[in-house]
């Protein structure tokens, strides 16, 4: 067969295999994601996202104020899957935005797969075996002997360097196909997308084996563009890249001149050239992305990606049997029942039987074809044996666990707790997709050994049809059919908000459940409009805070209340207030829809909300799409150009941005709420002007120490306060030349970090 046909063939295969393993996905290719409650949708929001910044609203995909109006922020979901949105966008204008989603998804499939299939075919291929060992014996024999001999030890030679193409077949669906990358395609879609992983492992061992740089580059380029996908795939192959570095390194050692001078400088010839192209192309190829890191970090202080403790990595650990028994929503393994802490969550956090990091069960057939490769032909496979070994002791966690009971037994992933950076893999059970990959690596050694035996042994008619079927088998044993998909149609109320001309923004209702917003935010990509409250993966604390844990904005305090996040009633009081403020906070955020979803909403919340927009946001329903309905929200009656900022108050707190303390109970050195802290390096004011003219500033406040604070409008420096231990009014001309029509941010930069020294009452703008 031509090589182009049979890699066609192989694709195909590939092809029908996920189109299979994923039934029913492909029936409702357009209208349906794979997925269970939770991330899912928002990864079909990054992708879309990216589309939409960059086409329609000409802005920075990672970072903008179009989600978590009006303080803006990092869309952190974007760093783990930029590189594949990115090569989305041309096809979401023909196929959609959901079935370009899914053809994506299967493609990650096909591509692991078929990358797998590469790499294992290279490996056999240059993998010493026993066989080439084979030599004539010196003593002299007949001619007619000798010839036999020669002829025996060419075929078998001949045969062993023969590469079985179902042994390299069967690598591909073993990695692409197991439970537990399957798993991630629930939930996880970064994790999901490994089919970099093959191809840089194949260009690393190919720089290794070659001594070539065109090798080393292609791999560091491919390591590189692992982190436009996920940092922890990343990682993954940096802990990889260091267990070859060692063994490779361990190998030549023992294999070189006898002199440990020429050994060290052939060492240092023959491994750490190669890995130096590796990692300066990787890092020449990261450097954007981690220039995107460092703006979002100096912005958020990078708190939002911290350092776990061990506790918390301990809850999310692989116990000891988690690799060989069957995951709960298997379709062979159907009776076999949810174990705590081994096939199924231990606690609240991690309750559903589909937790993607709890299908970690690796399939009886393939753990047996390991354990065989691993026996027989130690020296071929001991690489890929202490590789799979090595990561499942990762995955492991600080401490073993066997049947959910903890040993007290330290464990290795101790050690990596403690490196910068590999530190923020917080959940030690992801190790485990690479201990599946070096598995499929052995699944591959031991088939093409039994292939070669079948070739120069007599074997009955019906082992070999059986061992045509292992494919089959392996898929059966991974399969958990029907899979898991979510419905995920537009309702026709957000095509008419795109229609909407102008920069306003959209109060999706429920906001404040994290799964819910993960599946509004989707129909942003529809509208292009600005939302109060997004999900992207991880919200920085300064942006959760604004949202949820002070009292403000005072709409946002009371959504809260009545979608049930914050406990107790909304008092007649408070709905009062808020029919005060109405105006102030209308035109504060320019609200102009809500969009209800009563479908997420139990029915006496859903009717408590909508009576609330009715009766306090003075909003009138406008369209509804079944449970999804559409509220056009009034707006606000003139306002004078005046604004006083007081912090004291309810209202106040929703101007206030980032760098504020606001104490609970509020209260200070007398025991009264008399002012606000400011806290870190910078303190934000957010106002809204409808015309552009030259303002005062006047700022109440005092510090104890005194220290100066730099003020600057809009990211433009206008000049410096004074700032002394008495309190007093301090004054500063805001220049029309950097006012905005609409919302503007007033920084005050203190040069260092400050706790509880400067205090701040009210804020004037005239």
């Amino acid at each position: 067969m031509h090589k182009w046909r049979k890699h066609l063939v192989i694709l195909i295969a590939y092809t029908l295999a996920a189109l299979a393993m994923t039934y029913p996905l492909v029936l409702h290719f357009d209208a349906a994601i794979p997925g269970v409650e939770g991330d899912a949708p928002s990864f079909v929001w990054a992708m879309g996202w990216m589309k939409t910044a960059l086409l329609d609203l000409h802005i920075n995909p990672f970072r903008s104020d179009f989600v978590f109006y009006p303080l803006g922020g990092a869309t952190q979901l974007m760093w783990a899957t930029s590189l594949i949105a990115l090569v989305s966008v041309p096809f979401q204008y023909f196929l959609g935005l959901v079935a370009t989603f899914n053809f994506f998804y299967l493609a990650a499939t096909v591509l692991t797969a078929y990358g797998t299939f590469l790499l294992a075919e290279d490996i056999l291929r240059h993998s010493k075996s026993p066989t080439s060992n084979l030599k004539f014996d010196s003593s002299p024999l007949p001619p007619f002997q000798t010839l036999l001999l020669v002829r025996f030890i060419t075929e078998q030679r001949r045969l062993a360097a023969r590469v079985s193409p179902l042994a390299c077949f069967i690598a591909g669906l073993v990695f692409a196909f197991a439970p537990l990358r399957l798993g991630y395609g629930l939930a996880f879609f970064n994790l999901y997308n490994t089919q970099l992983i093959p191809f840089y492992i194949l260009f690393l061992l190919r720089a290794s084996r070659t001594q070539t740089q065109r090798d080393a580059v292609i791999a560091g380029v491919l390591l590189g563009l692992n982190a436009y996908i996920d940092f922890q795939i990343a990682a993954f192959l940096i802990l990889f890249t260091g267990w070859h570095f060692v063994f490779d390194g361990l190998t030549r050692w023992q294999a070189d001149a006898p002199s440990w001078r020429e050994r060290f400088w052939n060492l240092l010839k023959q491994v750490g050239v190669p890995m130096t192209g590796v990692g300066i192309a990787a890092l020449l190829v990261v450097a954007p992305m981690l220039a995107i890191l460092a703006n979002d970090f100096t912005a958020e202080g990078g708190n939002y990606i911290r350092v776990f403790p061990l506790k918390y990595s301990t809850d999310r650990s692989y116990d000891l049997l988690a690799y060989v028994v069957p995951n709960a929503w298997s379709s062979l393994y159907s009776l076999v029942p949810k174990i705590p802490g081994i096939n199924a969550g231990i606690n609240a956090n991690d309750g559903s039987a589909l937790s993607p990091d709890r299908q970690a069960f690796v399939g009886y057939l393939v753990l047996v074809l390991a354990i065989c490769a691993t026996i027989t032909q130690w020296r071929r496979t001991r690489f890929w044996s202490l590789a799979a070994i090595l990561f499942a002791l990762f995955s492991f966690g600080p401490s073993l666990h066997v049947l959910g009971q903890d040993l007290g037994v330290p464990m290795p992933y101790r050690l990596l707790h403690e490196i910068p950076i590999i530190n923020h893999i917080r959940i030690p059970m992801r190790y485990g997709i690479m201990t599946m990959f070096a598995l499929a690596m052995l699944a591959a050694f031991a088939v093409n050994e039994l292939a070669r035996r079948l070739a120069t042994r007599p074997a009955a008619p019906v082992l070999r049809f059986t061992f045509l079927l292992l494919p089959l088998f392996i898929l059966i044993e991974y399969a958990s059919l029907p899979y898991p998909f979510q419905p995920l149609t537009v309702p026709r109320v957000y095509h008419i908000i795109a229609q909407q001309p102008g920069d306003f923004t959209i109060l999706e209702i429920p906001s404040f459940n994290w799964r819910y917003a993960a599946m509004t935010e989707v129909y942003q990509t529809i509208h292009g409009k600005r939302i109060l409250r997004a999900y992207t993966n991880r919200i920085a604390p300064a942006l959760n805070e604004y949202a949820g844990l002070r009292g403000t904005p005072i709409v946002v305090r009371s959504l809260r209340i009545l979608e049930g996040i914050e406990p107790g009633e909304l008092t007649p009081a408070e709905i009062a207030e808020d029919k005060r403020a109405r105006d102030e906070i209308v035109h504060f955020f320019d609200l102009r829809y809500a969009v209800v979803h009563r479908n997420l909403l139990k029915s006496e919340p859903a009717n408590a909300i909508e009576a609330y927009l009715r009766e306090v946001l003075d909003a009138r329903e406008l369209a509804a799409d079944g449970e999804v309905v559409l509220y056009e929200i009034p707006r606000a009656r003139q306002r004078s150009d005046s604004i006083t900022i007081d912090l004291r108050e309810n209202i106040g707190q929703m101007y206030a941005g980032r760098g504020w303390q606001f104490e609970y109970p509020p209260a200070n050195y007398d025991g009264k709420f008399n002012f606000v802290y400011t806290r870190g390096s910078e303190s934000e004011i957010y106002f809204v002007l409808d015309r552009q003219a030259e303002r005062t500033l006047t700022l109440n406040a005092f510090a104890d120490p005194p220290q100066p604070s730099e003020v600057f409008l809009n990211d433009v420096r206008i000049g410096v306060i004074d700032l002394n231990d008495t309190w007093q009014d301090y004054r500063l001309v805001l220049p029309a030349s950097a006012l905005r029509v609409g919302m503007n941010r007033i920084e005050l930069r203190y040069g260092a970090e400050v706790q509880k020294t400067i205090g701040v009452t009210t804020i004037t703008i005239e």
